[in-house]
């Protein structure tokens, strides 16, 4: 009977550690079907695409960047040079408009004589030799002169782009007709010639000229162009100075608001 007791003991405790081994197996074979298998090789793979995508994107990157600055550039190169284009579009356009204003004055002079001969009745009033008689105070018929005729071959030089045989056609004038009714417009012109010749220093001469002419009728013309004159000479506080003498001199010239747009790019 003994015996019978250990036996059953030992038969316990082997049924004890038997369960405990199989909720132990149990277990680990529960905790394997939860856990997902896990592919090292797989993963190294997708990690390395991923690197190597993100390298290639970064690359993009740095090309449209690198676009994007060239075309910034290009863009500040076009607006400075559209800006370019338009200053001088402006300054030939009033060139051309001043000729325009003298072609005109000289088709009245022309239609003026043509009255004289269909009215012969009309006495028409002497005219100096070495003067034109045009003037904006004329009331009677307007008559060409030498002088008036030097004056339009100078023009017509210039409207054709010859500066120099302008200049020297301008220059002839000036000499010959030193109080002629064109002499503070012959300033101005030779002024015009240094000027698209790219003789600042000869212009701003010329231009001080026609402000030394009381009542000329370029006056505020020539004070504007001195303005610009020391501009291009790169002079910004002396360009500044004489756009500024222009819209206190001159406050209702057609070239006032230019010359306030000009201030506030000089600032």
């Amino acid at each position: 009977m003994k015996y019978s007791y250990r036996a059953m003991f030992l038969c316990a405790i082997i049924f004890l550690v038997s369960a405990a081994s199989a909720r132990n197996r149990r277990g680990s074979a529960e905790s394997e079907a939860i856990l997902p298998q896990i592919d090292v090789i797989k993963v190294k793979e997708t990690s390395d695409a991923a690197l190597r995508i993100s390298s290639d994107v970064q690359r993009e990157v740095a090309a449209l960047n690198a676009k994007l600055t060239e075309l910034d550039n290009r863009i500040i190169l076009l607006s400075e040079e559209v800006a370019r284009v338009s200053h001088a579009k402006i300054e030939e356009l009033e060139v051309r408009l001043a000729l325009l204003t003298e072609a005109y004055k000289d088709m009245h002079i022309k239609l003026h004589a043509l009255e004289l001969i269909v009215r012969p009745a009309q006495k028409a009033p002497t005219a100096s030799p070495n003067r034109a008689t045009f003037s904006a105070t004329s009331e009677g018929l307007i008559v060409a002169s030498p002088e008036y005729d030097l004056y339009q071959t100078a023009l017509r030089l210039f409207n054709a782009r010859n500066y120099q045989r302008a200049l020297t056609a301008f220059t002839e004038g000036a000499q010959k007709f030193p109080e002629g009714e064109f002499r503070d417009r012959v300033r101005f012109w030779m002024g015009e010639c240094h000027y698209q010749m790219g003789n600042m220093e000869g212009a701003i001469e010329e231009y001080r000229k026609v402000l030394a002419f009381q009542n000329s009728t370029v006056a505020d013309a020539a004070q504007f162009q001195i303005a610009m004159a020391h501009q291009k000479l790169g002079q910004t506080e002396r360009a500044r100075a004489e756009f500024r003498r222009l819209i206190e001199r001159y406050p209702s010239s057609n070239y006032v608001e230019r010359a306030k747009r000009f201030l506030e790019q000089l600032r």
